[in-house]
């Protein structure tokens, strides 16, 4: 299990830096977009497109892994936080085969439709430019993808009565304090 965690980690990193990248990009694109429309009247051309074809579909399906993998998504444990610690245990136990299904059945159908778009060769048209946007389709599954293989590790952490924290929780672990005389 060890192997396959040491190739979905940087996978999952890589994943979450071109998204970051994607951010970056379209906020120089966003202000660029701006700036030359208030002095020259002319905004740069396809950002509408852009933003909303390229960059948020980066943004959002990217780091999905990379958000879980730090064990950092949003949990809301209104019920829960009441069960015994050997109930929630085994709760989020299954819920991590629950979540591994959920993803694998987004991976597939977002696979289909991205390979659907490919073969058509999909494009949009903004101000008489053609921007083709077929690539950008397999951000979602490429996201849900990773993010269902490290569910389905997680599950079988679980089965298997060990934890993902202590061996690979670090690797990605970018704000870990370490140990250094401040601490």
């Amino acid at each position: 299990m060890r192997f396959i965690v040491s190739l979905i980690d940087p996978a999952t990193f890589v994943l979450a830096i071109v998204a970051g990248l994607a951010v970056v990009a379209m906020m120089v694109q966003v202000s660029l977009d701006v700036v030359m429309d208030v002095l020259f009247g002319t905004p740069v051309p396809a950002t509408l497109t852009l933003v909303a074809g390229y960059y948020m579909p980066l943004i959002t399906f990217l780091p999905l892994a990379f958000v879980e993998r730090l064990e950092s998504h949003i949990s809301v444990e209104v019920m829960t936080q009441f069960f015994p610690a050997r109930g929630q245990k085994h709760l989020h136990g299954w819920i991590f085969l629950f979540c591994c299904i959920v993803c694998g059945m987004l991976t597939y159908a977002t696979w289909i439709e991205a390979v659907d778009k490919f073969h058509i060769g999909s494009f949009s048209i903004e101000r008489g430019i053609k921007i083709v946007n077929w690539p950008v389709r397999f951000a979602a599954p490429a996201g849900y993808g990773l993010l269902c293989l490290l569910f389905l590790l997680k599950f079988i952490a679980y089965l298997a009565g060990a934890s993902m924290h202590p061996d690979t929780r670090n690797r990605l672990d970018i704000f870990k304090n370490d140990g250094g005389p401040n601490e």
